[in-house]
């Protein structure tokens, strides 16, 4: 089982993503907890960014966590929660 690990602009952006909005946070918790249960549970919808290391998760159907394992491949280190077209300038 994967273990989660949090950067600090990760958390940042969370307060902000999350503001006010508690099914958000409710959602958040739920996807890192079936990650941490099984990585490839289909409502995740675990996705490679092409040409890139990073990877994702959904949290709803607009929102994504954009990852990137750790070289021992048992920790993912979550850097970024935000709407799912971010891929776009992320991997660049």
């Amino acid at each position: 089982m994967p273990r989660v690990s949090l950067t600090k602009q990760f958390q940042k952006e969370r307060k902000k993503w999350a503001r006010g909005k508690n099914k958000r946070e409710e959602q958040l918790q739920r996807a890192f907890l079936l990650f941490t249960q099984n990585p490839k549970h289909p409502s995740l919808n675990l996705e490679k960014l092409s040409g890139s290391e990073i990877w994702t998760i959904r949290v709803d159907r607009g929102n994504r966590l954009f990852f990137v394992w750790a070289d021992e491949e048992d920790i993912a280190i979550f850097f970024f929660v935000g709407h799912h077209d971010t891929y776009r300038t992320i991997k660049r």
